[in-house]
């Protein structure tokens, strides 16, 4: 639908830091020096209109912040900014009330893209404080807002889109420390965060409009970067010491979108009651994890006799992958949990009506962990032109497998290591089953109308085969990889 260079999302996470908070020191010509060279370690380049003094404070005009890296570039002009000597050995930092952005790109074999920003900020403020060496920055910003007009191909009318948003009530705190890197802690928190969204297409007439919001905001983060690193170069920014640890959270939020197509109008809501994200990356591996509670969904369209609705409980994902070749083996993990979903009754009587079926919340979980080796660094040029992933996976480990759905349950478990010295990976481990519920699911299914009895009996059939009755409708089956390449289900062999 839409896209948004590399250089442009760079550019906006360190502009809005600049809008509330500026590297500085006691003084303000300390402070714009300060942050001058930031802006440099980021990948920038300053120029700068004028500078002048007039009593206690410095006047700087005209700036703009340049990123340009391959084949799209970001151009952010600041009118003016205004840092204040407090007479206490701390800086005020303000900025003219509208910013503008330039974002471009055009890439090989798509088509060009131009994105224009503005910033409005009202009241935003940043008190300076520290030493050189350990500077503080105390934030209070009431209102901000972002506008971006974003087009993509030649004639600049090819999938316009127009983006809003608002962050109100913004307070926290940066720390900057200066040394061998340049290391950054942050705590902030906005009350709410509006925004809106529309789009269309000119070849189609289709078009979408979007609207939302999100409460009680807050992230906290730590981040090194060390002297003398490009960031664009994530290889080897990572390789030379760069850490980032992020995490955030967010209250009850909500959207809405609606869009009209040549099937005719679509329309969507969605809410929930919380959630989270972390994020960590370091030469010894990136990590991410996020929760969401309380998620439901509603859907309209003419294609379907009826809104659509959905229930989700909870949303839990939780992944780490290696990322720098080491020459050892490194562990990863990957998890997602999706607990308590339902459908609405409508949607359950398209293909269940005389309610045969039991519509208990369903569960799906996925829980691996193992060891893998990195052949070449992840975010490596020589890793971008490979058609495969420089990673081989050493062993894997189930440490929860579990689908609950209509009155089923399959759980597992296990452990296997992969012999990777021929052209294919070979398994070799044991992995344990369960299955509760199998036999009323199929009488279900018969009894439903979806399920021929024939093809219930070869089911029956094949669960007899491979699994063994431990209680009423209870089974389970133990799957062996052996070394050679054998595989037995309960001792017998398949393979």
């Amino acid at each position: 639908m839409a896209r948004v260079n590399t250089a442009g999302i760079g550019a906006l996470c360190v502009t809005l830091l600049s809008t509330t908070s500026a590297f500085a020191d006691v003084t303000p010509e300390q402070v714009w020096d300060a942050w001058q060279k930031g802006y440099e370690a980021y990948g920038y380049q300053v120029l700068t209109g004028s500078t002048d003094r007039q009593g206690d404070t410095l006047n700087v005009s005209d700036v703009k912040l340049v990123n340009e890296m391959d084949d799209s570039s970001f151009t952010m002009t600041i009118p003016k900014i205004m840092l204040r000597d407090r007479g206490d050995g701390t800086v005020e930092a303000t900025m003219a009330e509208k910013m503008t952005g330039e974002a471009t790109a055009d890439l090989p074999e798509e088509d060009p893209m131009r994105m224009d920003m503005v910033m409005t900020q009202t009241g935003t403020s940043v008190v300076v404080s520290g030493s050189p060496e350990d500077m503080i920055y105390d934030i209070t910003s009431p209102s901000m807002t972002i506008e971006m007009d974003q087009k993509i191909g030649t004639d600049g009318e090819t999938m316009p889109v127009k983006v809003w948003a608002s962050i109100e009530d913004t307070t926290g705190r940066y720390e900057m420390k200066q040394g061998d890197s340049h290391d950054v802690a942050s705590q902030v928190k906005s009350a709410l965060v509006k925004f809106t969204a529309s789009g269309a297409d000119p070849e189609t007439s289709g078009t979408f409009n979007m609207t939302g919001q999100i409460a009680d905001v807050a992230y906290s983060g730590n981040f090194i970067l060390p002297n003398g690193v490009a960031m664009e170069k994530l290889d080897q920014a990572l390789n030379a010491g760069m850490n980032l640890d992020f995490k955030a959270s967010y209250g009850a939020g909500s959207y809405e979108i609606t869009a009209d197509s040549k099937d005719g109008p679509v329309q969507m809501k969605s809410s929930s009651q919380s959630g989270s994200f972390d994020v960590k990356m370091a030469k010894d591996g990136m990590h991410y994890a996020g929760t969401g509670t309380k998620a439901t969904m509603e859907m309209t369209s003419q294609k379907l006799p009826f809104p659509v609705s959905a229930a989700m409980d909870e949303l839990d994902a939780d992944f780490t992958i290696p990322v720098s070749a080491l020459g050892d083996t490194q562990p990863y993990k990957a998890k997602i949990a999706l607990k308590g979903l339902t459908l609405s009754d409508n949607v359950w009587s398209l293909f269940d009506p005389q309610g045969k079926l039991p519509r208990d919340p369903a569960s799906l979980v996925i829980d691996l962990s193992g060891n893998a080796t990195v052949t070449s660094d992840l975010f490596s040029p020589e890793a971008a032109n490979m058609s495969v992933p420089p990673m081989k996976v050493d062993s894997a480990n189930v440490d929860a497998l579990q689908l609950t759905v209509a009155g089923a349950d399959l759980r597992g478990n296990g452990a296997v290591e992969f012999d990777n010295a021929g052209p294919t990976p070979k398994p070799i481990g044991t992995l344990d089953f369960t299955l509760k519920g199998a036999n009323a699911l199929m009488d279900n299914l018969v009894a439903a109308g979806l399920v021929p009895q024939d093809q219930i009996m070869f089911g029956r059939m094949m669960l007899g085969l491979y699994a063994k009755p431990t209680g009423d409708d209870e089974m389970q089956s133990q799957v062996e990889f052996k070394d050679g390449g054998e595989v037995l289900v309960n001792g017998q062999r398949v393979q």
